[in-house]
């Protein structure tokens, strides 16, 4: 579906831009499968229950949400003790192997770059913790590009509760009207909406809802609509 570039918010506000990073800058959901795989058959001694696919309607809500909805899709009730020694294995797993297969989108980092040039303030605002943000970031090279990282576990909640996404504002020095969030999913929608600030949605990215219902400020379908989003082209 093509995504419409017509933005429903005042771009001469615009002087940060916050991003999210699963399914809007990275295409990550190879390894978020890799590791769950590998977490669920080190503790339950399942082999490889979960798909690309499957995994991808998980992603957004934090991986505590991925190992509940793991849990979920087999059918199974664990105690407080299991989850927690699936959850401890897939963070012991991904932070030492968090790049992969893992790949950026194409113009990501045309597109990051292009805004350090303009003057806009850049942010991440991820649901993934703050170290494994970090990580993936680094292999990329794009933490130059980057102002403030906050991660899933940096605040008290995750989004689409506003607080991470209002703490990368602050640390950036700027208003909500003042702040676009870009991102793929219900929980970034959520965020902006919560705190306020206008939010760009990817149609690539994982949602289990088409996010083209859900109302948001702008749409695109790749990074080559992006300058065009916000009035550059």
């Amino acid at each position: 579906m093509t995504g419409s570039v017509a933005p429903q918010f005042d771009l001469g506000k615009i002087a940060a831009v916050v991003f999210d990073l699963d399914g809007t800058l990275t295409h990550s959901s190879p390894d978020i499968a890799f590791h769950l795989n590998a977490a669920f058959a080190s503790c339950l001694k399942i082999d490889g229950p979960f798909s690309n696919e499957t995994v991808e309607q998980m992603i957004g809500g934090g991986l505590k949400d991925i190992i509940a909805n793991g849990f979920q899709e087999l059918s199974l009730t664990p105690d407080e003790a299991l989850f927690d020694e699936v959850l401890q294995q897939y963070r012991q797993n991904y932070l030492s192997r968090p790049v992969v297969n893992t790949v950026l989108y194409d113009g990501v980092e045309n597109s990051l770059q292009q805004l350090q040039e303009r003057g806009f303030k850049i942010g991440l605002c991820t649901n993934k913790t703050e170290a494994a943000a970090r990580l993936v970031l680094e292999h990329f090279n794009l933490m130059p590009f980057f102002d403030v990282v906050i991660g899933g576990d940096t605040t008290a909640t995750r989004k689409p509760e506003p607080e991470s996404l209002n703490a990368v504002m602050a640390a950036l020095g700027t208003e909500a009207s003042q702040s676009l969030m870009v991102g793929d999913s219900k929980a970034d929608f959520g965020a902006a909406r919560n705190a306020g600030c206008p939010i760009m949605l990817v149609d690539w990215g994982y949602s289990a809802v088409d996010v083209h219902g859900l109302g948001a400020d702008v749409y695109i379908s790749s990074y080559r609509d992006f300058d065009k989003a916000l009035g550059f082209a």
